[in-house]
């Protein structure tokens, strides 16, 4: 099963106080090959993410609140540069709400709740639509598109950009979902005294990748669970508690 080591940590996450494993330092002394992995790791690492049934909201009366919990590996990260001890995963939390605007089409904004007191900010939003639904199967296809932002230390802003077609199978209060698409990721590295490029210059990178994404979610009346995987160049790991009205 692919989520049978990642579950119970997740699910155990999601209930803990929203105070997680910082990233304690990034790595100084950043060539630009150094600069375009990190961008990959904590670029991509940090996009939006599904975490949810993809299945429209259902029009203007379509609301949703949720709690997500992401994990971003580190372990490539830390060899970078000068290097840094955090070898683990970087988790941290951001609040979703989403709202059904017309027909098939939802929109969701997500970002980093002030209260994790951290050098780290997340944001961002993406739209879906919901094109067509199989008469014959329980199956429906959606397009997403999305964007979003992140600072790490105020020494690498990050933006990404990225579409998905995604696949949903729904069995009752069980939505698996499965797709991809294509992400770019542009980030900054800020040079100078207290910077982290090797030539104290700010440098800017940017990367494309090709995007898979597994999950399910599960639902319990308006309340819902989710996991997922995706795939860029590294895995990243993440689970959401919400709730539809």
């Amino acid at each position: 099963m692919m989520f049978s080591v990642r579950t119970i940590f997740i699910f155990i996450a999601l209930f803990l106080p929203m105070a997680s494993e910082a990233l304690d330092s990034l790595p100084r002394n950043l060539s630009q090959t150094d600069q375009g992995r990190a961008l990959e790791i904590l670029g991509f690492g940090s996009s939006s993410k599904i975490l949810n049934n993809p299945y429209p909201l259902g029009g203007y009366k379509g609301l949703e609140i949720g709690l997500t919990t992401e994990f971003i590996p580190l372990e490539d990260l830390s060899v970078l540069g000068d290097g840094t001890k955090d070898k683990g995963e970087f988790n941290y939390y951001t609040l979703t709400l989403g709202k059904g605007i017309y027909y098939n089409f939802d929109t969701y904004v997500y970002f980093t709740p002030a209260v994790q007191g951290r050098d780290f900010q997340n944001f961002g939003a993406q739209v879906r639509w919901g094109f067509y639904e199989f008469s014959f199967f329980p199956l429906s296809l959606s397009t997403i598109v999305y964007g979003g932002a992140a600072n790490f230390s105020n020494l690498v802003n990050i933006s990404t950009f990225g579409g998905d077609l995604v696949a949903t199978v729904t069995m009752d209060n069980v939505a698996i979902y499965a797709g991809g698409g294509t992400i770019r990721a542009v980030g900054k590295f800020i040079g100078g005294a207290s910077g982290i490029t090797d030539d104290q210059e700010t440098r800017e990178q940017s990367r494309n990748d090709v995007h898979s994404v597994f999950g399910i979610n599960v639902a319990f009346a308006k309340v819902f669970f989710a996991m997922e995987v995706d795939r860029y160049t590294d895995t990243v790991y993440s689970g959401k508690l919400g709730v539809r009205f």
